[in-house]
């Protein structure tokens, strides 16, 4: 299981089955996005610097809170930008010696 709570568990995915009370059925398809969310969210998570980790964590939040791609653009841009940022900084270090 991630940092940030995600329904993955040794198993997979756990499947959202009810809503946020736990009591009635989600609707297929915010089942869907629920699921597609997580699964981004473990994706974003993945292997990330802590700036990365922040940003796809922000990204991840705003999904799962109901948020189109188009309201979010400008985070990932940011953890565009970040993850560029990071792999140029890492090259760095390895020309420099520094690295593996």
């Amino acid at each position: 299981m991630s940092t940030y709570g995600s329904s993955y568990g040794p198993a997979g995915p756990a499947p959202h089955t009810h809503g946020p009370a736990g009591g009635e059925p989600l609707d297929p398809v915010a089942e869907e996005r629920a699921e597609a969310a997580d699964r981004l969210g473990e994706e974003l998570l993945a292997g990330r610097t802590a700036r990365q980790d922040e940003l796809a964590h922000q990204i991840y939040e705003q999904l799962k809170a109901g948020s189109e791609v188009d309201d979010i653009k400008h985070l990932i841009g940011k953890l565009s930008r970040a993850a560029t940022e990071d792999a140029q900084d890492r090259g760095a270090v390895r020309q420099a010696g520094g690295g593996r």
